[in-house]
């Protein structure tokens, strides 16, 4: 019985998801995503582990099916972030701005994997004691993941999606740069445009 059970929700999931992913539909929608990380600090080629970071990023993002199972296009990260330093009560509440391609590809099933990279600037405010200093970065980042597409109808599906990503801060006034990775969840809503096969 579990057997047959097992063999109707694949069908039903196949189904529900196949030929969802063809040439020429657009994909645009978003994402709210989590992430614990590690930092680390690289200066004059030393690297330390100095902290935690947490993040909460927004992430809309729209893109174009250029053949079939295959999408490229624009991703956009929003990050809060708050870093706890490690032997210190100081901490940096940070908002970090990028923008950069992202590519999918998607089995019949609804299964995708995703790579993504991005560009743009931090601003860093840390609080020590009564002291408050803001600093500007340049930021980078990157991350692979893998995903499922669950479609609510023809053109809206729900994604869940796992993955590892890096991102780093470049200060160019003392040449300083630090880095955090780690594995982070994130759900999104996508609308996907145009007719299906």
């Amino acid at each position: 019985m579990k057997k047959i059970v097992t063999v109707i929700a694949l069908a039903l999931i196949s189904s529900g998801a196949f030929a969802q992913f063809n040439q020429g539909r657009i994909l645009a929608g978003g994402s709210l995503a989590f992430s614990a990380l590690t930092l680390k600090s690289e200066v004059n080629n030393t690297t330390n582990t100095i902290g935690k970071q947490t993040n909460i990023t927004f992430n809309p993002k729209v893109g174009y099916f250029f053949i079939d199972n295959l999408a490229a296009g624009l991703s956009i990260d929003l990050t809060g972030q708050t870093t706890k330093y490690e032997g210190s009560s100081g901490k940096d509440g940070s908002t970090i701005f990028t923008v950069g391609p992202f590519v999918r590809y998607y089995l019949d099933q609804g299964l995708f994997f995703q790579g993504q990279v991005g560009f743009g600037s931090a601003t860093s405010k840390n609080a020590t004691g009564n002291t408050t200093t803001t600093t500007k970065y340049g930021a980078s980042s990157w991350d692979l993941g893998v995903g499922y597409a669950y479609f609510l109808n023809d053109h809206v599906a729900i994604e869940p999606l796992v993955y590892y990503g890096m991102a780093s801060r470049k200060n160019k006034d003392t040449d300083s740069k630090s880095t955090a990775g780690g594995i982070g969840v994130q759900i999104g809503l996508q609308v996907y445009l145009g007719e299906r096969n």
